[in-house]
């Protein structure tokens, strides 16, 4: 008779495909209300994360780029005074800073086959902000004033279907910005931060969820790294879930539901430097000027297929 369980679990495998699990539970027999029945909100019960008792207050799942979630580059799209804070110095209404290589370009972010790409691109540019030649390209968007929240205030969670890319050169994140009208920096969360080599180091692959934190000339983090990211995931082929919470006490990160990082508020952050302001999205390509090539293949992709906000109820 256990042989003719086997037998039985090995057929629906095959008739199944991705509903295995739930067929190949530990049983002498087959119920037939264990069976899967199909439909329409399966791939919704798949790769939805959030925790109980948290509510979907938006989702972009990337058809059209939606203006009403996002602006191209550093600026707001209708109001550049609003815009994040880059350095007087190195950076521009096209960088950031002189950490990175690439000049941002609004037609390195596009929509293709229902998902967001933002692209990192080998040309030769002669920028304007900053005024200077550039060999690379790439792709950003921000919420400023469009998509915020205060977690400390009201508990959140953030997942996206995210395909990274890879290289040792890459430098894609998304990441959280004080969107409050005094806008200062720090506060900074690094959701997703991924080097594809650490600066002037040998760590290479390491996926990092940091929180920086202090004042502007004295500031302080706490990073903690993934090793051998896609080596572990291969991140670049394959699509995962990632997700985020963060509440008043504690900043959690996860992969395909699993957890795999907590930051605790007055452990691993002091409590006086927990954040509590509203904070907006930042997300994007880009690649690290220190940093050689090496294996770094051009063009190179940032892919989401979906974001989705949730709030506590």
């Amino acid at each position: 008779m256990p042989n003719l369980t086997i037998s039985i679990k090995l057929m629906l495998l095959c008739s199944f495909g991705s509903f295995s699990l739930v067929c190949c539970q530990e049983s002498s027999s087959i119920d037939s209300n264990t069976l899967p029945v199909e439909n329409e909100n399966q791939e919704e019960a798949i790769t939805n994360y959030a925790p109980n008792g948290y509510e979907l207050i938006l989702k972009d799942d990337f058809s059209t780029f939606n203006a009403e979630h996002w602006s191209k580059g550093l600026t707001h799209d209708t109001d550049p005074s609003i815009k994040m804070i880059w350095n007087r110095t190195t950076g521009g209404e096209h960088l950031l800073n002189n950490n990175y290589a690439g000049y941002l370009q609004d037609e390195n972010t596009y929509i293709k086959d229902n998902a967001l790409y933002l692209d990192n691109r080998k040309e030769t540019i002669q920028g304007t902000d900053p005024n200077r030649s550039f060999e690379y390209s790439t792709g950003w968007i921000n919420s400023l004033q469009k998509i915020n929240f205060n977690g400390t205030q009201k508990s959140v969670y953030i997942q996206i279907k995210a395909k990274f890319p890879k290289g040792d050169k890459v430098w894609p994140a998304v990441w959280l910005i004080d969107d409050s009208p005094n806008r200062a920096w720090p506060p900074e969360v690094d959701i997703w931060e991924y080097f594809g080599k650490f600066f002037n180091t040998k760590h290479k692959d390491q996926m990092y969820m940091r929180f920086i934190y202090g004042k502007w000339n004295d500031k302080k983090d706490h990073s903690t790294p993934i090793d051998n990211f896609h080596q572990k995931f291969n991140a670049s082929e394959d699509w995962h879930i990632y997700g985020y919470q963060w509440t008043s006490t504690k900043m959690s990160w996860f992969i395909d539901g699993e957890e795999v990082h907590t930051k605790t508020k007055g452990n691993e952050v002091p409590a006086e430097d927990w954040p509590n302001k509203t904070m907006c999205l930042v997300i994007n390509n880009g690649l690290l000027e220190v940093v050689p090539e090496g294996n770094t293949q051009f063009p190179n992709s940032l892919i989401l297929d979906f974001l989705e906000v949730y709030e506590q109820n």
